[in-house]
């Protein structure tokens, strides 16, 4: 099979290799979404990762899809344990989202000091005053590209007791759900 490394094939169509996954990356910048700390251990060996890949697959049963990057120490965690949190971050929970990504400036990288939190119902860590924290059981996973899709059925949800409102990220920056 030959490819063609030609850069457009008519018009807005990307075909070079590399132009085209430049393309993606600043089509999925421009796509806000919220953002959420996956969480997973118990006791000392616990593990967090901000993703942006989230979303939910069904309500029966409730069940949820996360995508963790094959390189971090979260994706071997969640897997070799079975369950994971959720957290969805609130808009005064930046620093977080910062750390658990591996690029505080204030923070050691992945460092739960950042943030208090409590042991969930499964045993994983719960960041505190969160929107919400799903906790999940690992019912697949698929591998693809990168990145493992992990599959969890909600098995327990803990919700602030004060309404917050989700931290999100577009465009390569963090901000807040405006309405009008």
């Amino acid at each position: 099979m030959q490819r063609d490394n030609s850069s457009t094939e008519g018009e807005g169509k990307v075909r070079d290799v590399d132009a085209l996954r430049a393309a993606f990356l600043d089509s999925m910048a421009s796509n806000s979404t919220s953002v959420h700390v996956v969480t997973t251990g118990s006791g000392d060996q616990r593990f967090g990762v901000t993703v942006s890949a989230c979303s939910s697959v069904c309500a029966d049963p409730p069940t949820l899809l996360v995508c963790i990057n094959t390189r971090s120490p979260a994706n071997a965690a969640v897997a070799a344990n079975g369950v994971f949190a959720v957290n969805l971050l609130n808009v005064a929970q930046r620093g977080i989202a910062d750390t658990f990504a591996g690029r505080s400036s204030t923070a050691k990288p992945f460092d739960f000091s950042c943030c208090t939190n409590t042991a969930g119902t499964l045993g994983v860590p719960l960041i505190d005053g969160a929107v919400a924290a799903l906790e999940c059981r690992v019912v697949a996973q698929q591998v693809i590209g990168t990145h493992t899709v992990f599959f969890g059925e909600v098995a327990a949800v803990t919700r602030a007791p004060v309404t917050h409102m989700p931290l999100l990220y577009c465009k390569r920056d963090y901000g807040q759900f405006l309405a009008f």
